[in-house]
């Protein structure tokens, strides 16, 4: 009967810490509580053990998805968006990435219609 007792908790625990205070729902909570009050007649040890072998693989799924959720958060940030990763592999291999176009400032220094003027001369070779 400890071994029940004993999971129960330890899943209300895992439950409560996921769904009831993270979502601010206790809706996962309550479904614990009436699974488990259904099943409080069961007296037959093979039924009673395969019950508690049953929610310690529950809890075993929560805890592991909630230490998944951990890690891929801590290591989310070591992932760089993919502008970031191809400029880091132009300047290991000794190359730079073309300054994008910005409409507003062409050219440091200069209007724009002269900036363009001058670039169209340039591809055109007048």
């Amino acid at each position: 009967m400890s071994q029940v007792l004993n999971s129960y908790r330890h899943l209300l625990r895992e439950v409560n810490i996921q769904y009831t205070k993270g979502a601010n729902n206790d809706t996962f909570a309550k479904e614990l509580k009436s699974i488990f009050r259904q099943n409080k007649d069961v007296t037959d040890p093979k039924k009673v053990s395969a019950l508690v072998q049953n929610a310690d693989n529950v809890l075993i799924f929560l805890k592991s998805s909630r230490q998944h959720k951990i890690l891929r958060d801590q290591y989310a940030a070591i992932v760089l968006e993919q502008k970031k990763r191809i400029e880091m592999s132009a300047h290991r291999v000794g190359l730079e990435l073309p300054k994008p176009y910005d409409p507003n400032s062409p050219l440091p220094g200069s209007n724009p219609e002269a900036a363009v003027a001058d670039r169209v001369a340039k591809a055109f070779g007048n």
